[in-house]
């Protein structure tokens, strides 16, 4: 008798698994680390279910099941269009990092050489792929992904399941927010650097212009080598002290955004 009342138990709570699976689904994809192609598809599946599984005991109360079809499908969307939001959000951020590489490469002349990123499939430049695969390293040292799971479960107070689509009269402003975070956070990170590779600059033209005789070019390049990797070196020491303001700031951000889908302020 026990048996049956624990299996009814289970059948009663799938529905309510599969809508928190959409939503995890939905962030997995997007998300910087699970969601990179290079991930096989079972190791990101097994992380969307066990990631529903977690936060299931805590929104199953929360969570009512539609009686129709046409009420699931509007509720996978909601829940589809939630988890992808909040993936891109965290995915933005990232690219932050990337940006910020990318600016002080192009100044120190790394940009010419170019490898294939793991993490999204296309090319990158070297010290990039060295600074994502970094960030992605401290993120997880220092237990962010934690701090996502708690955001995720936060996101059912700010869009909770429901069959009304998701409004977007908002997201334009959301996105460009994030748009703007992305670009003040490559900047922040960068700007030692790009002094560095700024002032080897201004050197190297204030030497040719009081020393003709001296091969710039020949002699400039080494140095703006030099000036790189001494660029790079605080850039990563940039990163690993603004791991847990990036943490917050993806929770900030995708909060930002599901309450933009939700036409509510956070």
């Amino acid at each position: 008798m026990n048996e049956l009342i624990s299996m009814t138990g289970i059948i009663d709570s799938i529905p309510g698994f599969a809508l928190v699976l959409l939503r995890a689904s939905g962030v997995v994809v997007f998300l910087p680390i699970f969601g990179s192609l290079q991930v096989p598809v079972r190791i990101r599946v097994g992380f969307a279910v066990v990631m529903a599984m977690a936060m299931m005991s805590v929104v199953e109360a929360d969570i009512t099941a539609p009686s129709t079809v046409l009420g699931w499908a509007l509720v996978s969307l909601r829940e589809l269009a939630a988890g992808f939001f909040f993936g891109i959000a965290a995915r933005t951020i990232f690219s932050g990092v990337e940006l910020a590489a990318a600016m002080v490469s192009g100044q120190s002349g790394f940009s010419m050489a170019s490898m294939v990123d793991p993490l999204t499939g296309g090319n990158a430049v070297a010290p990039a792929l060295f600074l994502n695969l970094l960030a992605t390293a401290l993120f997880l040292a220092a237990d962010m992904h934690h701090l996502m799971i708690g955001a995720m479960l936060s996101s059912y107070d700010i869009l909770p399941v429901s069959t009304e689509l998701v409004r977007v009269a908002h997201l334009g402003e959301a996105a460009g927010s994030l748009g703007m975070r992305m670009l003040d956070i490559a900047v922040q990170l960068a700007a030692p650097g790009l002094l560095v590779t700024f002032s080897i600059d201004l050197l190297l033209a204030l030497v040719g212009r009081a020393m003709g005789q001296v091969p710039i070019l020949l002699v400039g390049y080494p140095v703006k080598l030099a000036a790189g990797l001494i660029a790079m070196a605080m850039l990563a020491m940039g990163t690993g002290s603004a791991i847990g303001w990036l943490g917050r700031t993806i929770v900030q951000d995708g909060r930002a955004i599901l309450g933009a889908l939700s036409s509510q302020g956070v």
